[in-house]
């Protein structure tokens, strides 16, 4: 890990480890009637309550923990599809096209002010094959869940975790195609300014 990524990781901590147990603590009743709930046998309706210590009801300082936490995940996301598709997509030399090589490349990217600098072909090998066939198998269970959940008589709060996973699934099959199935190219333009 680089030394400006574990610093921000700290920094995000040092922010959001003090809200969660702020959260934890305003806890209470918000109001209102109680109502009992009688739950299947061997079911659960709390199923994060066995691997994090959770919050019993939503309130503000809850939410804006949740949020928070949300939207740095996906950033942290984010950053990391998009150096891992640098990474692979662009690894090895690239083909220079004043050597005099024909990559065969649409008429839109060469013209009199603009110009291919460098090419780097798709890696389409055996590795992208299987990574990209498992997400969209995951992608199709995902899928299949949510909407068992949705469409079945018994809701056990799972709807949300399904559906951030088939989007997650779907968003990483797109990416390893992306990586490994197409090419990347840079191109220099000449700009007036």
């Amino acid at each position: 890990m680089r030394r400006e990524t574990a610093v921000i990781v700290l920094l995000i901590s040092a922010v959001l480890v003090p809200m969660w147990f702020v959260a934890l603590a305003s806890g209470g009743h918000a109001g209102g009637e109680e109502i009992a709930l009688q739950p299947a046998p061997n079911s659960s309706l709390n199923p994060t309550g066995y691997f994090i210590d959770a919050p019993t009801e939503i309130n503000v300082n809850v939410a804006g923990v949740v949020t928070w936490l949300g939207l740095f995940g996906l950033f942290g996301m984010l950053f990391a599809s998009i150096r891992f598709a640098h990474r692979v997509g662009r690894s090895g030399e690239p083909i220079e096209p004043t050597d005099g090589t024909d990559l065969n490349l649409p008429g839109y990217l060469e013209s009199e002010h603009r110009s291919v600098v460098a090419y780097w072909p798709a890696k389409a090998n055996l590795t992208g094959v299987w990574l990209v066939g498992g997400f969209t198998f995951a992608t199709v269970v995902f899928a299949a869940l949510l909407a068992s959940e949705v469409f079945g008589a018994a809701r056990h709060q799972f709807l949300g975790f399904y559906g951030a996973l088939l989007c997650v699934s779907l968003a990483e099959t797109v990416l390893l195609y992306y990586t490994y199935f197409t090419p990347s190219i840079d191109v220099a333009e000449e700009r007036d300014h």
